[in-house]
């Protein structure tokens, strides 16, 4: 195992049986901060919260329904595990897993042995006597019915941040096209999806706005501490002191490009640099797709006019989102390996394109 990597934890055998672990998930649009979050609670020693990677959903069309567990499935999934986009970041030795893994032979439910999964993963932090299970992953947000089937008991952090903010974020990464209308309209699709859903199980769900968190980091992580169950660690808030450890695990060029934050203690520096970073034409545009949405989530636009020619302007991005979420349905039903490709690393592959090939921004 490598040094930089936590090795204070049992491995061996869990704590506690995974089934009795309550876990939470992290929903987000990319870029709204849920990097910082994860990290703020995988700082916390009892809290167990890997780098995101969709397998539970992404496994879930084929080992979903298995309620008894044998050797040979255990093979196998730890087989698909090594194919999943990211899951190598979570420093899992295959042959330690499925050693690991043999102990829940049997009756077992499939969020059972996902929770087993979580509990190997090699933490950067120190940990002791693991009570609760998290999750980060941005596409989760549009599964949370599946996620609640698969863990009943399961709680969710809605993270939103300012949709101008978000796009300009996103726009200095790969992770999709830099097209205002476009993940304006994303960000409100997913918060439509998600604010839907907590309708359905109020008590189930947390809505914090980023800019609260980076105001307030202790004060906020004391309320979302006692949503969840747990209290609060002021270790939480030293994560930044891992420095060393994280520029190991990470690319100092993706270090420096998307995770700089993480290098340094809370603060609100990349509140409003929007403001410095939009024309006055994508803001226009923003802030006519995000329409009403923009004060539901506690945002303020600074256009609320009718515009025909933004109108126009904003056509093409909303149109293209809207026929993403219209394949969605369809690629959910592909093989599993064909739909990661499409959800997970194609658009990445397409927003290192559109960087590589069209720099200037979009609108």
């Amino acid at each position: 195992m490598p040094e930089h990597l936590n090795s204070s934890i049992e491995k061996t055998l869990p704590a506690t049986n995974p089934e009795q672990l309550p876990i939470f998930f992290i929903l987000s649009r990319p870029r709204t901060g849920s990097t910082l979050l994860r990290t703020l609670f995988d700082a916390h020693p009892h809290v167990q919260i890997p780098p995101e990677c969709q397998f539970i959903v992404n496994l879930h069309p084929k080992y979903g329904r298995i309620t008894h567990w044998t050797p040979l499935l255990f093979g196998e999934l730890v087989n698909d595990l090594q194919e999943q986009f990211l899951f190598n970041t979570w420093n899992i030795e295959p042959v330690q897993l499925l050693t690991f893994l043999q102990q829940f032979q049997g009756q077992q439910s499939y969020g059972t042995i996902c929770k087993a999964i979580y509990l190997q993963y090699q933490s950067l932090y120190y940990k002791s006597g693991i009570t609760l299970i998290g999750d980060k992953n941005p596409g989760y947000a549009l599964y949370t019915k599946l996620l609640s089937e698969i863990f009943p008991e399961a709680k969710f952090i809605h993270l939103t941040r300012d949709y101008r903010d978000n796009h300009v974020s996103l726009s200095r990464v790969e992770f999709e096209l830099p097209i205002v209308a476009l993940t304006v309209f994303k960000w409100k699709y997913f918060y439509k999806t998600i604010t839907k859903a907590s309708k359905q199980h109020p008590d189930s769900f947390f809505t914090l706005r980023y800019e609260d968190l980076a105001e307030n980091p202790e004060g906020m992580l004391n309320e979302v501490c006692n949503f969840l169950g747990i209290s609060f660690n002021p270790e939480m808030l030293t994560f930044y002191q891992r420095k060393k450890a994280v520029e190991a695990l990470y690319d100092a060029k993706k270090l420096n490009k998307i995770h700089a934050s993480l290098m340094h203690p809370v603060n609100t520096s990349n509140i409003g640099y929007w403001k410095k970073n939009l024309s006055t034409k994508q803001v226009k545009i923003a802030d006519y797709t995000i329409g009403e949405y923009a004060a539901k989530a506690g945002y303020e636009r600074q256009y609320a006019g009718f515009s025909l020619f933004i109108w126009l302007a904003a056509q093409p991005g909303i149109n293209l989102a809207r026929a993403i979420y219209a394949t969605t349905w369809l690629v959910n039903r592909f093989p599993y390996k064909q739909r990661q490709y499409i959800l997970s690393e194609l658009p990445f592959m397409l927003g290192s394109f559109w960087k590589k090939h069209f720099q200037r921004s979009a609108a």
